[in-house]
Formats: C-alpha cells, sequence, structure tokens
C-alpha cells in the first residue's frame, strides 16, 4: 500500500506528515479509514481540505470502473471450452477445460499424469489449430512421444511438423525461470494481438518439482512463492481467456493425516483411516478451480479420473481411460 507523502496533495506538508505519523497513519489506506473529523484534529487542517486529499487519493488509486454488461459482454465474447479430445474426459468436464480456469491433474507416480498432458496437448494443436505452452519443470519432455502418437494417427509428416511446431516447449529449473517465463508471455499477450488470439492452454508439468526446496519448516517464503504464482496465473487465466492445465503429486497418508495438517478434513469430520492429499499443503488445495485425481489399475493401461474439488462439476464424477499409442483415449 502506497506511503502518505507530499506528492499526493499539496496539503500533505511535512508537519502535517509528522503529527500523522504520530497517531500511526502512514499509508493512504490509514487515512482513508480514519474519520474525517478526527483528521481534522490531528492534522489541524481544515474540513475541507480533508476531503480534498480523500478525493485526491481515491482519484489516483481506485480502479476505473466499468459497467458490469461490458465486462457480461465480453467473458461471453472470449470464454470458451478447450476440448481435450478425449471423448469420456471431455463429458466429465461438460465439454472440455474452460478458458479463465485453473485445472489441477493430481496422482501418484505413474499414474499417467503427463502422458495424459501429452494428449492434450496434441490433441489441442491438431484439431483445434491452437498453440500449447507446454512448461517442462522435470526436464522430461517427450517430442517422439507425441511424434508416435501423431504416427499412430496416420498424420503424414507435414502434419506431424505443423502440431509439434504449435507445442511451444520452455524447460525451467526453478520457480523463478517459471515467474520469468509468465511475466514475459504477459507482456506478449498484453502487446501482440496474434499472440493473445493464438494462445489457449498452458500446461505445467509439474509444480512440486520446483517447489519442494521451499517447502518445509525452515523455508517459509514458499508460501508467499505460491501466492505470487497463484495470482499471476489467475490473472493470465482470466484476463486473456486461458485455461492453465497443472500437475500436482499426490501423497498417501495411513492412519493419521498428513504433517501440518489437523486432525479434522475440511467438513469437521475426523479421519484416521488412509488419507490422499495432493502435494504442496493446504494453502495450494483452494487454488485451482477444478482438481481431477487420477489413478492406474495395477496390471492395466486403464487410468480412472476422477473430481475431487471444483466450482463447476459435481465432484465424485468418474471417467476411464487407456493408454494406448495413440495417446490417451
Amino acid at each position: 500500500m502506497a506511503k502518505l507523502c507530499s506528492q499526493i496533495s499539496i496539503h500533505l506538508t511535512e508537519n502535517v506528515l509528522e503529527m500523522l505519523h504520530k497517531r500511526k497513519i502512514f499509508t493512504v489506506l490509514d487515512f482513508l479509514h480514519e474519520d474525517p473529523e478526527k483528521l481534522v484534529y490531528i492534522s489541524k487542517l481544515p474540513y475541507k481540505e480533508i476531503l480534498q486529499i480523500r478525493h485526491t487519493i481515491i482519484a489516483n488509486t481506485s480502479a476505473f470502473p466499468q459497467k458490469g454488461i461490458n465486462v457480461y459482454n465480453d467473458l461471453v465474447t472470449n470464454s470458451a471450452l478447450i476440448a481435450t479430445g478425449i471423448q469420456s474426459l471431455d463429458t466429465m468436464l461438460q465439454g472440455g477445460l474452460l478458458t479463465g480456469s485453473l485445472y489441477e491433474l493430481c496422482g501418484f507416480s505413474g499414474s499417467g499424469k503427463t502422458q495424459l498432458c501429452l494428449t492434450v496437448a496434441t490433441n489441442v494443436t491438431q484439431y483445434l489449430k491452437q498453440q500449447v505452452h507446454y512448461v517442462d519443470a522435470k526436464l522430461d519432455f517427450s517430442g517422439r512421444r507425441v511424434q508416435a502418437m501423431l504416427e499412430s494417427r496416420g498424420c503424414d509428416e507435414e502434419l506431424i511438423g505443423e502440431v509439434m511446431e504449435k507445442i511451444k516447449v520452455t524447460r525451467i529449473q526453478d520457480v523463478f525461470q517459471l515467474f520469468s517465463f509468465l511475466h514475459s508471455l504477459k507482456e506478449r499477450l498484453q502487446h501482440e494481438q496474434d499472440e493473445r488470439s493464438g494462445v489457449r492452454l498452458i500446461i505445467i508439468d509439474s509444480l512440486p518439482t520446483i517447489f519442494f526446496p521451499f517447502l518445509g519448516e525452515t523455508h517459509s517464503g514458499g508460501f508467499g512463492l505460491m501466492n505470487h504464482l497463484a495470482s499471476t496465473m489467475k490473472y493470465i487465466a482470466q484476463e486473456f481467456h486461458i485455461a492453465f492445465l497443472l500437475v500436482n503429486f499426490a501423497t498417501r497418508w495411513h492412519g493419521d493425516v498428513a504433517p501440518g495438517d489437523d486432525d479434522e478434513n475440511d467438513d469437521g469430520s475426523s479421519d484416521v483411516s488412509e488419507t490422499i492429499k495432493p502435494t504442496l499443503g493446504k494453502y495450494w488445495l483452494h487454488v485451482p478451480s477444478t482438481r481431477l485425481f487420477l489413478e492406474k489399475k495395477s496390471k492395466s493401461d486403464e487410468v480412472v479420473i476422477s473430481v475431487i474439488k471444483s466450482t463447476r462439476i459435481k465432484v465424485g464424477k468418474l471417467c476411464s481411460v487407456v493408454i494406448s499409442s495413440r495417446g490417451v483415449e
């Protein structure tokens, strides 16, 4: 929050600021929250000048008002459902990935999270002709796997080249490189109309890989980084009508809850049986708008996908997919 200073108003002289500071009024928010009559008493300024300062602060720091109908029309015009190209999954998601939203794939190791990401990226570029930004934090993106999927579908070399060219892979090794990518993308989207219209999906595989160094009792800065990341992704998703597909790990706890969690569930019930929780802790639980849990059947290529959190889809819905040479189907 901006501090009170003489640049805000000519009435805020050094003497006036000193008197305000003695009463612990340091920021513009402190000034606006205080009763005007009390400010008159503290600052010795006329009531009219106090109102002028308040008006100047509000005019210079408030967001520009927008008509609700304009915001609604923009949302209706630009929002879209991005079909994943996987029929059973699209049916469960009521058409696909809704732009402006954050989706999370959560599951144990080997449950098919990366295979699903590669398939969705391939389908969106092949069938919808849209660019996909694929952020590879595990450094294991497989262009050969994408090529093999397209060859299994009978695509010729020209189409394979076109599809793979539309998958923009960015390899990162830490959270700061992720921030650099997101802020750079945001600037391009703000200034380049062609870039904005061509990007509908951003995939990040995976978040725990870059956040593990900041988690734990000795690294309190991890929560600040998570908050900044969540705010940045939500801004990009909503401002430019883009869907995010995020990969998270799952942990399994037997007989007790995860460290740092309370002994009660969110619904207030006590649970001492097996508990499955997404990694990254309680703060991150509420960041994605929809969380999908992937569980691979033993000795099978079948994967069951269930909705365990969502703001628009009924929790508990299930669908089954199969991992094949063509991708996830």
